[in-house]
């Protein structure tokens, strides 16, 4: 497998392939190796999201590029080619009602846990995230998210849908799943969530995986 960037130990997988390990509800996208293939894919929706391949924090090389025509496309793609490992990830934009964090770790003390909370740009300040074993036993979902200072949002608040909680007992469910197949992994980052009329939508996701584990 590829990988994005590693230390002594670690190593991140890259989007495509952490996106193709978790198998998540997320937009439709395409792993694009030429200019030709990228505006092939952007010309099937209004607006497309390009971003940088091979790099675990996108942000920061500022390989995120939002709300793109076709012509915008055709204009960046070389560079974010460049800025990566030569390939341009192409996604149907997708907008919704807030985003969520969800994640994974494999805690040395408690053992594979997985953390769900609010996301976009309040994320640190609201710092409002849940913690839970895994796997999640049934019911502690719902008691976990009752005590967050956001839980409003995931019942429905002005006129917004409520997030599908079966759906998201589905994700952490997989991400569980992933941790006790495979021992070399050891953190699941997916952020952002979108959720779209109450559906759940895995726009980012980034497997960390240790060296050595099995």
């Amino acid at each position: 497998m590829g990988m994005t960037r590693s230390d002594s130990t670690r190593t991140f997988l890259t989007e495509w392939e952490s996106r193709a390990l978790l198998a998540l509800p997320g937009p439709a996208q395409a792993l694009t190796r030429s200019v030709t293939e990228a505006v092939d894919f952007a010309a099937r929706y209004e607006r497309v999201v390009a971003k940088v391949s091979g790099v675990a924090h996108k942000t920061e090389v500022d390989g995120v590029r939002l709300n793109l025509s076709v012509a915008g496309v055709r204009a960046c793609w070389a560079e974010l080619a460049a800025l990566g490992d030569g390939t341009v990830i192409v996604a149907e934009q997708v907008t919704g009602s807030h985003e969520l964090i969800i994640g994974a770790v494999r805690d040395p003390q408690f053992g594979p846990v997985v953390t769900i909370g609010f996301g976009g740009e309040l994320t640190e300040l609201l710092d409002d995230a849940v913690a839970l074993l895994a796997p999640v036993e049934e019911g502690e979902l719902e008691r976990a998210i009752s005590t967050l200072r956001t839980a409003p949002l995931f019942y429905g608040y002005r006129g917004h849908p409520a997030v599908d909680l079966v759906a998201i007992r589905a994700i952490l469910d997989r991400l569980s799943a992933v941790l006790d197949e495979d021992p070399a992994v050891v953190e699941i980052d997916c952020n952002p969530v979108v959720v779209r009329n109450g559906k759940p939508c895995v726009l980012d996701a980034l497997v960390v995986v240790e060296a050595g584990r099995a």
